[in-house]
């Protein structure tokens, strides 16, 4: 095989090989959660992201809808990199009635309307445990 197409194929090689696959998305909306009940869960293009999110680093979003003791609308990011989705958090804007975070490669973003305090803090507990990675060695 002459020199020029062996560097080629050489390339092609290597940029297969380093092409990592996207990781499915965990289950994080469950039916029930402590004391909030899903009444709706969907999926979104990058493209359509719902927040300010650089479409370039996103892999997939999905979104989920709870009533119990208020409403919460939930937004997770799977984004190419915990890099990526650091500079999403450091970037965010605080709005009212909204909590935000990132865990691994997942930016979140749960928004409430008259929401039980202590009911909420167990739902983001709930949802940090299921975005977080398992510890080393397990």
């Amino acid at each position: 095989m002459p020199r020029p197409k062996m560097m080629l194929l050489a390339a092609i090689s290597a940029m297969v090989a380093c092409h990592r696959a996207p990781v499915p998305m965990p289950d994080m909306f469950p039916e029930i959660v402590g004391a909030w009940r899903r009444t709706s869960l969907r999926e979104f293009k990058p493209a359509e992201t719902p927040d300010p999110v650089p479409q370039a680093g996103i892999e997939q979003i999905r979104a989920a809808t709870y009533e119990g003791p208020g409403k919460l609308d939930v937004r997770v990011y799977q984004m190419s990199t915990s890099a990526v989705a650091l500079d999403v958090v450091q970037r965010w804007r605080p709005a009212p009635d909204t909590i935000f975070f990132y865990a691994d490669r997942f930016f979140v973003v749960v928004a409430w309307q008259s929401a039980d305090r202590k009911s909420l803090q167990d739902f983001v507990a709930t949802l940090e445990k299921k975005l977080s990675p398992p510890p080393p060695g397990r």
